[in-house]
C-alpha cells in the first residue's frame, strides 16, 4: 500500500515543482522507501532531470490502462514520464479519477509523486484526485502567487463538494533569497490570507539545480547540508502531519 501519495503543483511554470518533486523523490529513496515519480506534464522534465528516457512509455499509458514498466532512475527511485501523449484526445477525455484507479494497482510504492504540469487544469486535476497531499508551490513572483491561489481554490471546491482530493496541504515557498525584499515579504503575504494552511520553504541553493541540470538524483549529488535541510522539512511535515491526522481521524484542508 502507497504511504504517501504528492502532488507537486502550482499552475505557473518555472516555480520549482519539477525541482523540488525530483528532489524530494531522491530524498525519500535514499531513506529507503521505494518511490515512483509520476511526470504529468507533456515536456516531461521530471523524467529528463532524473536522468531516464524522457519519451520512453509513462504517464499517458498508466492512464490508459496500458501498464507501462517504470524506469529505473536510482536506488528506490523510479519514474514514469510524461511526454507529448498525454495531450492526447483519449487523455482529455479521461475521467478525473483514471489515475487514481490505475494507481492501486502500484502498491509496491511506498511513496507516489505526482509532478503536475502548468497550464493544463485537467492533468493537474488527475494529478490532485490521485493525492491525498497536495504540495503548492510558488515563488514570490505575482504570477506564481496566483497560480497558487487558483490551485488551493479548486482543492477546497473539491472538499466543499465532497469529491475526492488531497486531505493534506502546505505552501511550499520556492527559490527563496531573503536579501530579496519580496521574499521576504512572501510568508506573511500568504499567512495573511491562508492563515490555516502550512508553509514550507526551499532556499535558492545551486546544489539543487546542478542536480537537475546534470540529470543526477540530488541525493546521488553529494548535496550539500543546506540543501538536504530544506527537503527534509518538506519530508518531515508530509510524514508527520499525514500521521498526526490519520491518528485524530480528522482532514487538514
Amino acid at each position: 500500500m502507497s504511504l504517501f501519495k504528492i502532488a507537486v503543483c502550482g499552475r505557473k511554470g518555472g516555480v520549482g515543482k519539477t525541482t523540488t518533486a525530483a528532489s524530494l523523490a531522491s530524498y525519500f529513496a535514499f531513506h529507503g522507501l521505494k518511490v515512483l515519480v509520476i511526470d504529468l506534464d507533456p515536456q516531461s522534465n521530471t523524467g529528463f532531470v532524473l536522468g531516464v528516457d524522457p519519451i520512453a512509455p509513462g504517464a499517458a499509458e498508466l492512464i490508459l490502462e496500458q501498464k507501462p514498466q517504470p524506469l529505473e532512475a536510482s536506488e528506490n527511485l523510479f519514474v514514469l514520464p510524461g511526454g507529448a501523449s498525454l495531450q492526447g484526445r483519449d487523455i482529455e477525455m479521461a475521467d478525473p479519477a483514471e489515475l487514481s484507479y490505475a494507481v492501486q494497482s502500484l502498491s509496491e510504492f511506498k511513496v507516489i509523486i505526482f509532478d503536475c504540469p502548468p497550464g493544463s487544469d485537467h492533468l493537474e486535476r488527475l494529478g490532485l484526485v490521485a493525492a491525498n497531499i497536495a504540495l503548492v508551490c510558488t515563488n514570490a513572483h505575482p504570477l506564481g502567487i496566483i497560480g497558487a491561489e487558483r490551485v488551493l481554490a479548486e482543492i477546497r471546491r473539491r472538499h466543499e463538494r465532497h469529491q475526492t482530493g488531497p486531505e493534506h496541504c502546505a505552501f511550499v515557498l520556492t527559490q527563496i533569497n531573503k536579501s530579496r525584499v519580496f521574499d521576504k515579504e512572501l510568508p506573511e503575504q500568504l499567512a495573511t490570507k491562508y492563515s490555516d494552511i502550512p508553509q514550507l520553504s526551499i532556499r535558492q541553493n545551486s546544489d539543487l539545480a546542478w542536480a537537475t541540470a546534470q540529470r543526477i538524483p540530488l541525493m546521488d549529488n553529494s548535496p550539500s547540508k543546506k540543501a538536504i535541510e530544506d527537503i527534509e522539512q518538506v519530508a518531515r511535515w508530509i510524514v508527520e502531519d499525514t500521521v498526526v491526522s490519520e491518528q485524530n481521524n480528522g482532514k487538514k484542508v
